[in-house]
């Protein structure tokens, strides 16, 4: 009889704490702003194949910025499995002890410049032996240098300055600016591109997981109208 009392003490508390836990998840996703699943522009929702990142390394190398991602490709996942990877990265954000963050920024031709130098500085070259620093005429590049082939393979993208002529100017038109998802944690640009980078500037998105390519559209901070929710 006891026993029956304890085992049904434990049920009923398991089933409280669940339900508040439920609550608390509820009402975060509501204050932070994360977007429903009709108003969300991430890659489960759109994209007929997503790669699932596990784990990834953001690290600077010389004068790049390089991402190295490992997942797994899911191929074309049936609609409720798209939504519930939409909700699962919501809920897992908001329990992330970690409570990391990326931030979209973006820095003037100026601070691009700045920011190039300080790399190439930092890469142990000397800041006026590259010609292109009399001028500062440089542009900022993506690039996917590995497509995963296999399960667990590498994807690893990186972001680079490279300099232009003034010819090159004259006969492409750029902007010089850098749009981009910053991540204070390791104080250096994510080489990422896709609908994040649309968002207003200082949109806060919160890491799923434990590193920075963990991230997704399901918890860019975003109020209806494409207000920032303050943080």
């Amino acid at each position: 009889m006891r026993s029956t009392f304890v085992v049904t003490g434990l049920a009923v508390g398991g089933i409280a704490a669940l339900a508040a836990l439920g609550g608390y998840v509820r009402r975060e996703i509501q204050r932070r702003g994360y977007p429903s699943w009709e108003a969300c522009r991430c890659d489960f929702k759109y994209k007929q194949n997503i790669y699932q990142v596990w784990f990834s390394r953001h690290e600077r190398r010389g004068e790049t910025v390089v991402a190295e991602e490992r997942g797994i490709y899911l191929v074309n996942p049936a609609l409720w499995l798209r939504r519930l990877l939409h909700s699962s990265a919501q809920v897992l954000a908001i329990l992330n002890p970690r409570s990391r963050y990326l931030e979209r920024v973006v820095l003037s031709p100026q601070e691009a410049r700045q920011f190039a130098v300080l790399l190439r500085t930092g890469n142990g070259e000397d800041q006026d032996s590259a010609p292109e620093q009399e001028t500062g005429q440089i542009v900022w590049r993506r690039e996917i240098l590995h497509v995963p082939r296999y399960l667990f393979d590498t994807y690893i993208r990186r972001l680079y300055p490279t300099p232009v002529s003034q010819e090159q100017i004259e006969r492409n038109p750029y902007d010089p600016s850098l749009p981009a998802l910053w991540d204070p944690h390791t104080d250096l640009p994510l080489p990422t591109e896709g609908a994040l980078l649309q968002t207003p500037n200082g949109t806060r998105v919160d890491y799923i997981g434990w590193t920075p390519s963990q991230i997704s559209y399901c918890t860019a901070r975003l109020k209806s109208g494409g207000e920032i929710l303050s943080i």
